[in-house]
């Protein structure tokens, strides 16, 4: 009878991680049973443009409601710069007035905007080249992703594309931005993506091109986001340094060597990419409204620095 009862409770230990391993595979790289909610209810396109959330939502984790009432409440002042279409801007908490300096001046136009679409690095390298996730986001009363999109990314061929919604959620690259939204521009709907640096050159041209073409059927009025921090891990004079160097190649529009870029220039060379073909396939101006470092915010004694742009093309 004791081995009866020995060999039940393996055989239910081993399903039960059999049914675990399954759900953790999905959260990784592909779907998991939709019979089972709690790792992924199905694509319901019906409630894209509802009011309706999916009962699994993304948290916010990286930043706490007093620092998000912080930087709000203190904006870096900019001048008016026109109707923005795109911009570059830090993921960095040390740098939040900038963030909120920047939509503070996109909420001029927050009626305009349809969507949202936020390019970021991917911080931990795994995954795929691209990362989504369908699952809206856990702030207020909610803000919205467009499933659409993910949906038919997903279905794109030559795009290295997975839905994880554990590394959203874990990573701050885009979630940090998305109180901002939220609080700036109501109403919209969002799309962030990671990007990962196994991205290649060849890939994120295929990325940009595909992301074209479905903004051309959709017809949406979007802000597209670059969030990016540049030169990293450097002192200050080092990193400025670094970044007149990524300056030069931006402006030579060398977007090989942009994406040649380490950590010690930027986080993410296929983001930055991307939002440098988009002003340039729109015939927008870039203005740099802004440049500094974390030395700023931590004082001068710091021995390594983060530098900051926040960029608009309007």
């Amino acid at each position: 009878m004791g081995n009866d009862r020995m060999r039940k409770f393996a055989a239910t230990l081993m399903f039960c991680l059999l049914c675990l391993a399954a759900c953790g595979a999905y959260d990784f790289k592909t779907y998991c049973n939709p019979e089972q909610p709690s790792c992924y209810p199905e694509l319901d396109l019906a409630t894209e443009n509802s009011t309706a959330l999916l009962n699994d939502t993304i948290p916010i984790r990286h930043i706490t409601h007093t620092e998000f009432l912080h930087a709000v409440n203190n904006p870096r002042l900019y001048p008016g710069v026109g109707f923005i279409h795109a911009g570059v801007v830090p993921h960095h908490l040390v740098a939040s007035t900038l963030i909120s300096g920047f939509f503070t001046l996109a909420t001029e136009f927050a009626q305009k905007y349809d969507l949202v679409i936020v390019f970021a690095p991917n911080h931990f390298g795994d995954v795929a080249d691209v990362v989504l996730s369908c699952r809206h986001w856990d702030i207020g009363s909610g803000l919205r992703t467009h499933r659409g999109f993910v949906e038919d990314m997903m279905a794109a061929q030559g795009i290295d594309a997975a839905i994880s919604h554990h590394r959203m959620e874990e990573d701050h690259a885009a979630s940090v931005l998305m109180p901002f939204i939220y609080h700036y521009l109501p109403d919209t709907i969002v799309v962030p993506m990671l990007l990962n640096r196994s991205l290649g050159f060849d890939a994120t041209l295929r990325l940009f091109a595909w992301m074209m073409e479905w903004l051309d059927a959709a017809d949406y009025t979007v802000l597209l986001l670059a969030s990016i921090d540049f030169s990293h891990f450097l002192t200050t004079p080092e990193a400025l340094a670094r970044d007149a160097v990524t300056a030069e190649v931006v402006a030579a529009r060398d977007f090989k060597r942009i994406h040649l870029k380490s950590d010690f220039y930027l986080d993410s060379p296929a983001s930055l990419i991307i939002f440098l073909k988009y002003l340039d396939a729109l015939g927008l101006e870039m203005q740099i409204i802004d440049h500094t470092d974390a030395s700023e915010f931590l004082g001068g004694g710091i021995e390594e620095t983060t530098t900051y742009k926040i960029i608009v093309g309007s």
